[in-house]
């Protein structure tokens, strides 16, 4: 409540004025400025130029009454606690005049008694609860208005990166570019680095909003480590840097943990390491750390150590703050949007645990933090074993064979890496993200009579492992070369694994030379174009890849140029495309046309893709349905309208490589 109430009293009748204004004038706390008008007229025009906290009202001013002047403000839309003064109780007035808004009602004759500043006191509180409300609502619509603008915001931006992404990916493909390569790869970084940034803008305005979800799931530690070993180790090697890890303790075999946003709070404070870092080494610690108390749980702690150039002291309270960067970054044009450490902040809270730094300026830092794990007290505790050291040559792998090969991870950036290093050896290579994807895709290969000659096959994979899918696929009478791939290396696993069936195993990060040594063994080893002898002629021919099944697509993308490039990347890959950019075109081009594959875009100009989807499963129910979007699709809704999956914008070859091979 104020400290001066602003009260506005219309009344006619000079003497009840002075009676009101003097009581009010003896109270001492609250205190009272009266305002005075006469009649409706009046009240409104002062209403209009000043604000007041409440409004005692006369019923009867000459030949208008109390429930006149309510109907007066509503329709001005001037909205404050009213309360009724009159010289007789009436209880039909009473139920009248408060069905017309007013706050409460009273008899002159009270003005001077307790029940007078009660209701006055009543007033101003439902005053303040619904100025609260109104506020609340008013937050609540900003929010939505910049969820909104947010989600916009990220679809424009995610449909030109598609093109600008996709286009620099085919131009890098193409040989007679390689005079422009230094060029076109500036593009193409600079484009990765505006997603990035675009990707940090959105999670953070979801974190702000209250709205980012953690996923937690089962995940093998070794497994997660050595993959994110492989991937940094690149990125480190780059720069001349060393990368090592290390546990400080004895890891258990698996946690409980959202592996995305682990992930990305571990890339994060490597990927800054690396950044402000020159020469060196930067080292990764992981131990487990136990509670102090029985009802703690045990805690899983993260060091990344660098040898950078650090930060003063004074700076380091405001590094985990949203858009913060130190102004001696800044000036050394590292770039960013001073994001990253204010989410890995925020994930490493909802994870369970708290993140620290420790820096010298000029020798470098150290970034700490704690998640927890889940329940471990019963998991297996093992050495982490990192053997082979990340390389990565120059020159491509002289091997040149002709196969197909299945590349089975969970792990998308992994099955990048491995599907390029088998590309070198000019196999034709396919995708699956876990072991029921890997059944479907063997089982549909040997029906179209194109069999994989080899599946390199991760272990601990989400709906469907290694061993599992090795099984299934051995029950279906399939005789292709399983090999696992695992992280693990733990005592006699290499054997029982042998032992479940699997034709070889090699260890991650995958060995470059050791994956060559199975391809030559699996595949069928080719001089160049053509078979060395007549013996190899007559292997490639019983082995020979017949060419893959053209698929008919229809693309629903309003923006034209996005559309094209999807359109070219897909034609590329031997299948037929038509575009429609709208809705109504799409469902007229799917009446006279039986589609495989239908890749609609949400936002349409005369559509929702949703609900553009019940239409066209109306049509053409047996279509695959993906939703190629640059906002993040709900998943609800998806299952719901049975779509199968879900692009986000920009759109790389390696999508619809993948999304292809699933199909």
């Amino acid at each position: 409540m104020t400290d001066v109430i602003r009260i506005l009293l219309v009344e006619d009748d000079e003497d009840d004025y002075y009676l009101t204004a003097d009581y009010l004038s003896q109270c001492e706390e609250p205190r009272f400025k009266i305002t005075w008008v006469t009649n409706s007229a009046d009240a409104l025009s002062v209403l209009k130029r000043q604000s007041f906290d409440l409004c005692l009202l006369d019923y009867i001013l000459g030949a208008e009454n109390a429930i006149d002047v309510l109907e007066v403000l509503k329709s001005n839309q001037i909205t404050l606690p009213v309360v009724i003064l009159t010289g007789q109780s009436d209880s039909k007035v009473d139920e009248m005049v408060m069905r017309a808004g007013a706050a409460d009602y009273l008899t002159k004759s009270e003005i001077e008694t307790p029940r007078f500043m009660r209701t006055m006191r009543y007033a101003m509180v439902r005053r303040e609860i619904e100025n609260e409300r109104i506020e609340r609502h008013k937050v609540e619509q900003k929010n939505k208005a910049k969820d909104k603008f947010l989600a916009h915001l990220g679809h424009e931006l995610r449909t030109p990166l598609t093109s600008i992404l996709g286009y620099t990916e085919l131009l890098l493909d193409e040989k007679q570019n390689m005079e422009m390569e230094q060029e076109l790869s500036i593009i193409h970084s600079n484009g990765k680095h505006l997603l990035s940034l675009l990707n940090d803008m959105l999670d953070m305005s979801k974190i702000m909003a209250n709205k980012l979800e953690l996923t937690p799931k089962e995940v093998n530690l070794t497994g997660f480590l050595t993959d994110l070993h492989a991937l940094m180790g690149l990125a480190a090697k780059d720069k001349g840097l060393k990368l090592d890890l290390i546990a400080q303790s004895e890891i258990p075999e698996h946690i409980t943990t959202d592996p995305t946003r682990l992930r990305q709070v571990l890339i994060n404070l490597l990927s800054n390491a690396i950044k402000f870092t020159d020469s060196g080494t930067i080292r990764v610690y992981v131990e487990t750390i136990k509670p102090l108390r029985e009802s703690e749980p045990e805690m899983l702690l993260f060091k990344v150590e660098d040898s950078g150039i650090g930060m003063p002291k004074n700076k380091l309270a405001s590094i985990f703050q949203p858009f913060e960067q130190i102004e001696d970054v800044m000036r050394a044009n590292h770039g960013g949007a001073g994001l990253g450490l204010a989410i890995s902040r925020e994930l490493v809270h909802k994870m369970g645990g708290e993140i620290h730094v420790d820096s010298v300026f000029g020798k470098g830092s150290v970034f700490s933090f704690t998640i927890n794990p889940g329940d471990i007290s019963g998991e297996p505790r093992e050495e982490l074993k990192l053997d082979r050291t990340c390389t990565r040559e120059n020159d491509k792998l002289t091997l040149h064979v002709s196969g197909r090969v299945l590349i089975v991870d969970d792990l998308r950036e992994i099955r990048r890496l491995t599907g390029h290093l088998v590309s070198q050896c000019h196999a034709t290579v396919a995708y699956a993200e876990n072991g029921v994807k890997a059944l479907e895709a063997v089982l549909e290969a040997e029906k179209d009579q194109r069999p994989f000659h080899l599946v390199l096959m991760d272990i601990h994979m989400p709906v469907m492992n290694g061993i599992d899918a090795l099984k299934a696929i051995r029950r279906h009478n399939c005789n292709v070369a399983v090999v696992a791939v695992t992280a693990a290396s733990r005592k006699g696993l290499k054997q029982s694994l042998l032992d479940e069936g699997f034709d070889g195993v090699i260890g991650k990060p995958i060995d470059r030379f050791e994956l060559t040594g199975v391809l030559d063994r699996y595949l069928i080893r080719t001089a160049g174009p053509a078979p060395s002898n007549d013996h190899e002629k007559e292997r490639a021919h019983n082995h020979e890849i017949s060419t893959k099944k053209s698929q008919k697509v229809l693309i629903i993308e309003d923006d034209q140029d996005a559309a094209e490039l999807i359109q070219l990347l897909i034609v590329h890959e031997g299948h037929d495309v038509i575009i429609a950019n709208t809705g109504t075109d799409a469902l007229n081009t799917l009446k006279r046309n039986v589609f495989d594959i239908i890749l609609m875009d949400l936002t349409l100009p005369d559509y929702h893709g949703y609900d553009l989807a019940n239409d066209i499963n109306a049509l053409q129910s047996g279509a695959k349905l993906v939703v190629v979007s640059g906002n993040e699709p709900e998943p609800e809704r998806m299952e719901e309208l049975g779509i199968s999956g879900a692009l986000l914008k920009p759109v790389s070859k390696d999508d619809l490589t993948n999304l292809f091979a699933d199909s």
